[in-house]
């Protein structure tokens, strides 16, 4: 299909083949002349920043991360490790990612180090940044903010970054449907073990009531080193051995501080 504009502003679709041969040999040009400037993320070209910056490299991948900012003893410290251990390159690459985050114009480590003292103090200064990591033609890796890029290569990186969160998002669907699945089983599990307790505690009242069993009445006290208050529990059995043998079972923890029969 080709779309052309009418001088009268309308634009129009057509089929490459209703066009001359004249029309086809320029749109056949023009397509040849486009791919000349065609940027793939995934290949190596010359990236331009919104302030002129150049960067030759090609995009490895897309992500999101935190960007924190501290000081430690007079330093400063960039997500773990101290600014002037850093890499020339990736120094020069934080100070205009800060300069542009800031509004400030940070140049080199002096300059850095002056708005550190200033802005940051006791506090992390943290920063959530969505971007690109970028491998350049050195083989270095740094991570570019999509704010970073002027807005016609931003359209560039628009389609990859769209397929990302779509990617992120179901991962993040997959996950929440795991854990929910996860929490029902764990509180099936749960309610069906409670209500096996409550069919028992019948079963021993039905016992107690016919005259089969009798109700017991236990005392029980924390074993050393166990953080608890000393608590009482009903138990149905024979006899009151029987009835602090179920109890000891029942809550290995305690031990057995009285036994007394239930009235």
């Amino acid at each position: 299909m080709v779309v052309l504009k009418k001088k009268s502003g309308e634009l129009i679709a057509l089929e490459l083949e209703q066009l001359c041969d004249a029309d086809k040999k320029f749109v056949a040009e023009q397509q040849k002349e486009e791919g000349k400037h065609e940027k793939k993320p995934e290949e190596m070209h010359t990236w331009t920043t919104k302030d002129g910056l150049k960067v030759r490299g090609q995009v490895v991948s897309y992500g999101q991360k935190e960007l924190v900012i501290e000081r430690k003893r007079g330093k400063v410290v960039v997500d773990g490790d101290s600014f002037e251990d850093i890499d020339s390159l990736h120094q020069g690459v934080l100070l205009r990612i800060l300069s542009r985050l800031e509004k400030t114009k940070l140049s080199d480590q002096k300059s850095l180090e002056e708005w550190a003292r200033k802005k940051v103090k006791g506090t992390p200064k943290k920063y959530e940044l969505s971007g690109v990591l970028m491998r350049l033609e050195s083989g270095d890796m740094v991570g570019m903010p999509f704010f970073m890029f002027d807005p016609k290569e931003l359209e560039i990186l628009k389609p990859g970054w769209e397929l990302w969160l779509e990617k992120k998002e179901s991962d993040e669907a997959r996950k929440r449907e795991d854990f929910l699945m996860r929490a029902q089983a764990m509180a099936y599990q749960r309610d069906r073990a409670i209500s096996q307790k409550i069919e028992m505690v019948k079963l021993d009242l039905l016992g107690a009531t016919a005259g089969v069993a009798d109700i017991w009445q236990v005392s029980l006290v924390p074993r050393p080193g166990v953080r608890a208050r000393p608590f009482s529990v009903m138990v149905t059995a024979d006899n009151y051995v029987i009835a602090q043998q179920t109890a000891q079972k029942n809550y290995p923890k305690f031990v057995v501080g009285g036994t007394r029969p239930s009235l």
